[in-house]
């Protein structure tokens, strides 16, 4: 007798002419997994992936921001596998056996690295522009009420028990604003730490949607703090040097 899988969690909310929504559900089965296969270049996903996890906003005036692991994992290299550069000689051969580390066949970039920042379009015209303004993360300091709070794992890997990569977007609505954190975490035990942000600010009195990137990487030989602290994706991050940083407007 099959066992039914428990239906998704959807959540709704709506906030100053924003429609909020998420939806949390099983990994994929192998069915969905063949289909995936189709229109994507990769041999291999994600151990854990949560095909139907998502995070959508839709304003009255017709934005469209989404977070979802299908586009993510789109803007993963299907073809190099640019981190064996970065390998010790001696930790590949203890892991020469490791169907993820060692792609003969078909290399491509095992950890899912990517530099997936949502999903945006428009009903009318999209606009999107570069900008010098950051977030106020002093204002977003500020104790307010939280209205509406949702975390979601979109995929993740133990990378053949050699480190860890995840891709999770968590979102909180105050009555000034809405803040989201879409971040990759990727760590190879004894080679590297990678953090990919996307962090997106709304302030209600606002026309647009402030939207910041930024790629932080170092090796693990170069961290100074304890290893306890490799694991802790939220602590690490500030001992991460800052290699690429884009900040952007979106507008409503």
């Amino acid at each position: 007798m099959s066992v039914r899988s428990p239906p998704p969690k959807l959540e709704e909310f709506t906030f100053n002419r924003w429609k909020i929504s998420t939806c949390k559900t099983r990994i994929m089965s192998s069915a969905e997994e063949e289909e995936l296969n189709k229109s994507l270049e990769l041999p291999h996903l994600p151990d854990m992936l949560f095909i139907h996890n998502r995070l959508e906003l839709h304003h009255e005036n017709g934005l469209l921001i989404q977070m979802n692991p299908v586009d993510a994992l789109k803007r993963v290299n299907a073809h190099e596998d640019l981190i064996h550069v970065s390998m010790s000689q001696e930790w590949l051969d203890a892991r020469k056996n490791s169907p993820h580390v060692n792609k003969i066949v078909h290399p491509y970039d095992w950890t899912f690295s990517t530099n997936y920042s949502g999903t945006v379009s428009h009903q009318k015209e999209l606009r999107i522009e570069s900008t010098s303004e950051g977030i106020d993360y002093e204002k977003l300091k500020v104790k307010e009420r939280i209205l509406f709070f949702d975390e979601l794992v979109l995929y993740e890997d133990e990378l053949d028990d050699n480190g860890c990569t995840k891709l999770s977007v968590k979102i909180r609505v105050m009555p000034s604003g809405f803040f989201i954190l879409l971040r990759f975490y990727l760590r190879v035990d004894n080679t590297l730490i990678r953090v990919h942000d996307s962090r997106l600010y709304f302030q209600v009195e606002k026309d647009y949607v402030l939207r910041e990137y930024s790629e932080r990487e170092e090796k693990t030989e170069n961290l100074s703090v304890s290893r306890e602290m490799w694991t802790d994706q939220n602590q690490i991050v500030d001992h991460l040097p800052v290699k690429t940083m884009l900040l952007e407007r979106i507008y409503l």
